[in-house]
């Protein structure tokens, strides 16, 4: 049994959303799908499923249900739903973008927090693409690891130094790659992540944006430290490289 089929048997035993941490857990005590390495069925590995599928699954923040468990609701309900969904399909813009995955593990210490992708980032399907963009250089400087040139060698460094990142936002309407153009966005499960992450003990959040909207919609956990950093997108002109660097070297620093 395959991953998506076991999520999809087990709420249509239950019979209403679960979030992905509830899955989760569940997969992981009824057996129904085993990762090839052993280990344990992560949230944030139901949130990316459960996206892959969209035609199965429908998400509504961290909760998960099925599409025709969804069909399903009276029919006063789906009628109300259809005119808001023909209300927005009328006005909205052409400009709706999606995040990509997380990049975690489970010895992730530290979690980097953006807002979502520049239009590079996109077209290269690849975290903080654009040439200008100061996040590879400075991971290099406060790892003293040489800059790698391939995109997963620079993986590789994040997980060797117990990195992670993502983005707050999992989709939103945004024209061009400025932060202030973010509009009608939806969040990434990130409460899944951050529950799956036993280790995680840092939170960054690349530019005040991002914190902004993770407050918006998330609460923060009293066990772990939040650090607002200087934004590594090339429209932050306003501080040295050097500076940035020594305000990033706080997510290494132990209190």
């Amino acid at each position: 049994m395959t991953l998506h089929e076991a999520i999809e048997k087990l709420l249509s035993q239950t019979g209403q959303p679960m979030t992905t941490q509830q899955i989760a857990d569940e997969l992981n005590k009824n057996g129904w799908y085993k990762k090839k390495n052993g280990s344990s069925i992560q949230a944030f590995q139901i949130h990316g499923r459960t996206r892959k599928y969209a035609t199965l699954f429908e998400r509504a923040g961290s909760n998960v249900s099925l599409i025709r468990q969804s069909i399903s609701k009276t029919k006063a309900q789906t009628t109300e739903k259809q005119k808001v969904i023909k209300k927005t399909s009328r006005s909205a813009p052409t400009n709706t973008k999606t995040s990509f995955d997380p990049i975690a593990n489970s010895d992730t210490s530290i979690l980097i927090l953006g807002t979502m992708p520049g239009d590079r980032s996109l077209e290269l399907g690849e975290y903080y693409g654009h040439s200008r963009n100061k996040f590879w250089r400075i991971i290099s400087a406060i790892t003293n690891k040489d800059l790698p040139v391939t995109y997963s060698d620079r993986i590789q460094i994040l997980l060797e130094s117990k990195i992670g990142i993502w983005d707050v936002a999992h989709k939103a309407n945004r024209k061009g790659s400025l932060d202030s153009a973010i509009e009608d966005e939806e969040p990434n499960d990130l409460e899944g992540l951050i529950a799956s992450l036993k280790n995680l003990k840092v939170v960054g959040f690349n530019g005040t944006k991002s914190q902004a909207l993770f407050d918006k919609y998330f609460e923060r956990k009293r066990n772990i430290k939040y650090i607002l950093l200087p934004s590594t997108s090339p429209a932050n002109t306003g501080m040295s490289f050097d500076n940035i660097c020594k305000q990033w070297q706080q997510l290494f620093t132990k209190e």
